[in-house]
């Protein structure tokens, strides 16, 4: 042996002597174990015996997990501060040269625009509304230093909405008001015009609600907007036309009826703006023309923004529609689509209300709006409608937006992906590139997959078993207990999961600080490889900066902690707090997204017509928890095994607690209410003759969440009231088209309610036909009378093709029904008028000479008057009053009368 060896063993047993007698030891950098070399007995030992008061020594105390979870709560709840924060109220008297927007002047136009009723389109107090906004635009054009045309257009017509249940959206007599601010472009002389920004709200408000955030408060931005703009000194590049359509809740009729105006000829893009809640800052979620996000991106102070939104809109995961569907379809306009999203339990509520929308709400949007549209009216490139490009977009808590074509998505998500697998080759270059390395990164890589998985299983188990147990959609009232009802069980679960994995795994003789490095490697492993494969599939290139981002700034973070990590002697704590720091700006992005589409998703679950509507919420949960994982994950393995039970009992404790804790769903006084839709009904069939064959009237109650209808009947026994009720409509389901109902879509999950009928309706709901047959074609000449909005359905008999009809839409199709083919058009009259004209058409059939003096079809019409209150009847009025106060009820009168002709 020469006389370094023996030196070195020397030493080394000293060493040993140091670690059994308890004395400090010198603390090794983790390069210093290598399990590779030749190691004598005595070696392994000193190796054991160092790994042993490491983990001792320098593991953080388990007690500290209440700590850092306490901390991600409160970066969730900052993160909520930066999402609901808004800008200082400017009044009237601090604008200066006309360029500021006003919150005070928007809520003066805000309490004209929406008075103290809802504006239900057709009805008296939607007309006299009409007319204060008209007045309102022609105050704003008198007082303009820009010309300000205005108009009122009265306008019909119909076309064929792809909706849900696709039928024929017929207006009449429709009610549009439009304010034209006149720019370079100008007027044609046969009265159109030419480049022209549209700018759309609608004033309209579905029954029984007031509507002030759907939509009067951006119908009062774009008052304020148009007032500003009108006083400006010198023109902009392109008109802007304002239009208040009178018709959006019908649904989308108003913004097809704009379409037949001379002044939507010179429109190339459009700016839509709605609500699906309340407060908040407006979001981005259509984008059809990437040079309007782009302006956005440039003039929006805080921007709100996120391409996943349009995901889930598009695919029909959000049960809505707005009119950017009207102007991309039918129009070819397209734009930007801009909504309100937050607060969605106030959606089409009684609770959307003025007095509820927050300060610097309405500054918000107007300073968006209002930088918006000058910009945009103001540049060349806007000149020519483009094809419509589909873009990424996403903004970073409010501070910045990003945007990019899906070409440059493509190439980015490849680069982080391989970014991401960068940071993999640097770990083992700081470990020693060896097969040994590379086996424990795999395995360790195979106990993230494993932990993940263990607990999605196990908060899967725990949906199911809430979902039996206790009450769904507590989440409505309370949208925290997603924390401890979702992602707290699935920490907890995949944090044991891992540890008990690393610790049966094999040993790696790695120390603590690599260890976890380890872990977060592999983790970025998987999420590289995913993003790479996800790059294979085109239609998830809007969405697939929901990974990229995180993985981006993980990849940067992790680039800074292995460096430290390799050239300074961190303690445990000291990388966890390291840990941490780097963890934020990626966290924060996540919290931020969980926090916008559990605002859209909670309240959505609430008007979901299933049955454990728990499993959706708790899904979309789950997936977020195991997004936000994949950036802390590997910390666990920081902390030190010891006296672990106490936090994890005190975790589950808290999490047990609210899972099974009796709580409620919906709030009296609160925002939580359960939306019900109430039918007050006479269903009358009459026979060829025209003699009535079959008769009932009652009550139906739709389902539209999952407690709908099991909260009617014990209120009403509650109130000692008896009615006779059926669920069950098998047999009309088999014999009538819609199960004899006033409805236009298959419903079996109702409720029904028999009492007297509603209040006589005047006019009385009547249909005529008269036939016409010449060389086996037949046509029906028909008349119908009835209030403000009807539905027809059309069903040919047997061997009888319908082949046209005197509506101005094709003739499609909307379903079948015992082979036999559906059509269905909706009817609406628009504006007010003391005396309904009745409605005309024409249907044409294809029959055999047999058949020109048998039945040809069987029709269905629907009259409906869906804001009657007046007319209810004392026998409903009852029914309505002994419901909870947390009820939310819109009712409907109907009559429907089934005719064979």
């Amino acid at each position: 042996m020469d006389r370094d060896q023996f030196d070195i063993d020397t030493f080394n047993r000293r060493r040993i002597t140091e670690c059994m007698t308890h004395r400090d030891l010198p603390e090794l950098s983790p390069l210093d174990i290598d399990e590779d070399r030749n190691e004598k007995p005595w070696q392994k030992i000193l190796n054991q015996i160092i790994k042993n008061r490491s983990q001792t020594i320098t593991s953080v105390p388990s007690i500290v997990i209440l700590v850092v979870v306490g901390f991600y709560l409160s970066l969730g709840y900052l993160t909520q501060l930066v999402e609901d924060d808004m800008p200082r109220v400017i009044n009237e008297k601090d604008v200066q040269d006309n360029v500021m927007f006003s919150e005070e002047s928007a809520k003066v136009y805000l309490r004209k625009v929406l008075g103290d009723q809802p504006r239900v389109a057709g009805m008296e107090y939607h007309y006299e509304k009409t007319k204060d906004l008209k007045l309102l635009v022609d105050a704003i054009a008198k007082e303009a230093t820009i010309p300000v045309k205005t108009d009122w257009q009265f306008v019909s017509g119909d076309y064929f909405l792809e909706f849900k249940i696709p039928h024929v959206n017929c207006y009449r007599n429709l009610s549009n008001i439009i304010a034209l601010l006149e720019g370079e472009s100008g007027f044609y002389e046969n009265g159109t015009i030419s480049t022209s920004l549209l700018v759309n709200c609608h004033y309209d408000s579905v029954p029984f609600a007031i509507g002030a955030s759907d939509n009067g408060v951006f119908c009062a931005v774009m008052l304020e907007t148009l007032s500003k703009l009108s006083k400006r000194k010198q023109k902009l590049k392109h008109n802007v036309i304002f239009l208040f359509n009178g018709a959006e809740e019908n649904p989308l009729q108003g913004s097809h009826g704009f379409l037949k105006h001379l002044w939507a000829q010179g429109v190339t893009n459009v700016v839509n703006l709605d609500a699906a809640g309340m407060n908040g800052k407006p979001a981005v979620f259509q984008v059809s023309d990437p040079r309007l996000i782009s302006v956005y991106q440039r003039v929006v102070p805080k921007p709100n923004a996120q391409g996943f939104g349009e995901f889930l809109f598009r695919t029909g995961v959000i049960p809505s529609d707005t009119d950017f569907r009207i102007w991309r379809d039918f129009g070819d306009i397209h734009g930007l689509d801009i909504a309100f999203v937050k607060w969605g339990n106030v959606y089409h509520t009684r609770n959307d209300r003025p007095e509820l929308i927050l300060d610097g709400v309405i500054q918000n949007a107007g300073n968006m709006l209002l930088n918006l549209v000058r910009e945009l009216a103001d540049i060349e490139e806007l000149e020519n409608k483009i094809t419509p490009t589909q873009v990424v977009y996403f903004d970073y808590l409010n501070l910045f937006l990003m945007t990019y074509t899906t070409c440059v998505a493509q190439i980015l998500d490849i680069l982080v992906g391989l970014c991401a697998l960068f940071t993999v080759v640097y770990y083992l270059w700081i470990v020693g590139c060896r097969l040994s390395s590379v086996l424990d990164l795999l395995s360790s890589a195979l106990g993230r997959v494993v932990s993940a998985a263990t607990g999605v299983l196990v908060v899967v188990l725990l949906v199911l078993v809430m979902a039996i147990t206790t009450k769904q959609l507590r989440y409505l009232s309370k949208p925290w207990l997603v924390v401890p009802l979702y992602w707290i069980p699935f920490f907890i679960v995949s944090f044991l999961a891992s540890v008990n994995y690393e610790s049966t795994s094999r040993k790696c003789g790695l120390n603590r600080s690599l260890h976890t490095l380890q872990a977060m490697t592999s983790t970025r492993l998987l999420l590289g490889v995913l993003l790479i494969i996800l790059s294979l599939f085109p239609s998830l290139t809007s969405v697939r900066y929901v990974i990229s981002v995180p993985l981006f700034l993980m990849s940067l973070g992790a680039m800074v902690s292995m460096t430290v990590v390799k050239y300074c002697r961190l303690k445990a704590w000291q990388h966890l707090i390291l840990e941490i720091i780097l963890s934020v700006p990626s966290t924060m992005f996540i919290i931020s997204l969980c926090l916008r589409l559990d605002s859209i998703m909670l309240p959505t679950a609430g008007r979901m017509p299933t049955k454990y509507p728990d499993y959706i919420v708790g899904g979309l949960n789950l997936m977020l928890a195991v997004l936000f994982s994949t950036v802390v994950s590997g910390l666990e393995l920081l902390f030190s095994r010891r006296r672990l039970w106490l936090p994890i009992l005190l975790l589950c404790s808290v999490c047990l607690l609210c899972m099974f804790l009796p709580t409620s769903v919906y709030e009296d006084e609160g925002l939580a209410t359960q939306r019900h839709y109430w039918f007050h009904s006479e269903i009358i069939t009459y026979d060829r003759n025209g003699s009535a064959i079959n008769y009932k009237s009652g009550v139906l109650i739709t389902k539209q969440d999952a407690y709908t209808l099991t909260t009617v009947l014990p209120a009403l026994q509650q109130a000692d009231i008896t009615v006779h009720n059926v669920t069950d409509f098998t047999s009309d389901c088999e014999r009538y088209l819609y199960c004899n109902l006033p409805l236009y879509r298959p419903r079996n999950d109702v409720l029904f309610l028999y009492t007297d009928p509603p209040a006589r309706f005047e006019p009385e709901p009547s249909l005529t036909a008269s036939r016409s047959c010449n060389e086996n074609t037949c046509t029906l000449s028909c008349i119908m009378s009835g209030p403000q909005h009807n539905t027809l359905t059309f069903l040919p008999l047997y061997g009888v093709n319908l082949t046209k009809w005197s509506f101005s839409s094709p003739l499609e199709v909307t379903g079948e029904f015992l082979n036999r083919n559906i059509y269905v058009i909706t009817e609406a009259t628009c504006t007010y008028s003391k005396i309904l004209p009745k409605m005309e058409f024409t249907l044409t059939f294809n029959v055999t000479k047999e058949q020109e003096t048998e039945p040809l079809v069987e029709i269905s019409h629907h009259a409906h008057k869906i804001h009657h209150p007046d007319e209810f009847t004392e026998e409903y009025r009852k029914l309505v009053n002994v419901m909870p106060k947390y009820f939310n009820i819109a009712s409907t009168l109907s009559i429907r009368s089934n005719y064979i002709f």
